[in-house]
C-alpha cells in the first residue's frame, strides 16, 4: 500500500463521518421544529429522509427511514413504528431508483416526496379519522392534513438543495469522478 491510499482512505473515512454527523443534525434540526408549538406544521422529517436516501445506498437508507419514522411517529403523537414502517418502504424505494433509474434531479425528488407525502397523509386520514367515522371528519382533511402536505413540499426545496450540497462536499474524488464518467458515457 502507498502513502497516497492510505491518506486518501483515511479522508475518505473522515469525509463520511463528516457527512453522517451533518445528516443526523439536519434530522435533529427537523424533529424540533416539528415539536415546536401547536400549530399545523410541515412534516419535514419525510422530505429529509427520502432526500438523504437519495444519496446513499439501500441498509442505510433503510436506516435512515427508521430513525426518521420513529421520530415523526414522536413528533406527531402517532403509535411508535407506524410512520417507521411507511418510511422504510419509502428510502429503501427511492435509494433503488435513484442507483438504478433516476438521475439525480429535483422533478424527480419533487415526485418522489409528493408519492411518499400523499399516501403517509392518506393512511393517516384513514387510520386515525375515516374508519372511526366521526362526524365532519373531512374538516381535519381539509383543515389540518392539506396545508400540511402543501408546506411539506414547499419544504423540499431547501431541504434537498442542502442535503445534495453535503453529499458533494463529502463525497470522495474518485466517487466524484466515477459519477462524470457515468453520466458522460452513454
Amino acid at each position: 500500500m502507498t502513502v497516497n491510499s492510505k491518506v486518501s482512505g483515511g479522508r475518505y473515512v473522515v469525509l463520511q463521518v463528516v457527512k453522517w454527523i451533518l445528516f443526523a443534525l439536519l434530522l435533529a434540526v427537523c424533529f424540533l421544529v416539528q415539536t415546536a408549538g401547536s400549530t399545523v406544521k410541515p412534516l419535514l422529517l419525510i422530505p429529509a429522509a427520502l432526500c438523504i436516501a437519495a444519496h446513499t445506498g439501500e441498509i442505510p437508507a433503510m436506516a435512515v427511514g427508521v430513525i426518521s419514522g420513529l421520530l415523526l411517529d414522536l413528533a406527531c403523537g402517532k403509535l411508535l413504528g407506524y410512520n417507521a414502517i411507511w418510511l422504510v418502504v419509502c428510502c429503501v424505494t427511492v435509494s433503488l431508483l435513484h442507483s438504478y433509474l433516476l438521475q439525480e434531479k429535483l422533478v424527480n425528488m419533487i415526485l418522489l416526496c409528493a408519492v411518499c407525502t400523499a399516501v403517509q397523509g392518506y393512511l393517516d386520514y384513514v387510520f386515525y379519522y375515516a374508519i372511526w367515522g366521526y362526524e365532519d371528519v373531512s374538516l381535519v382533511y381539509r383543515h389540518v392534513m392539506l396545508p400540511s402536505g402543501i408546506m411539506t413540499m414547499v419544504a423540499l426545496l431547501p431541504i434537498y438543495l442542502l442535503v445534495r450540497s453535503i453529499a458533494r462536499r463529502c463525497a470522495s474524488r474518485r466517487t466524484h469522478e466515477l459519477e462524470k464518467t457515468i453520466v458522460r458515457d452513454p
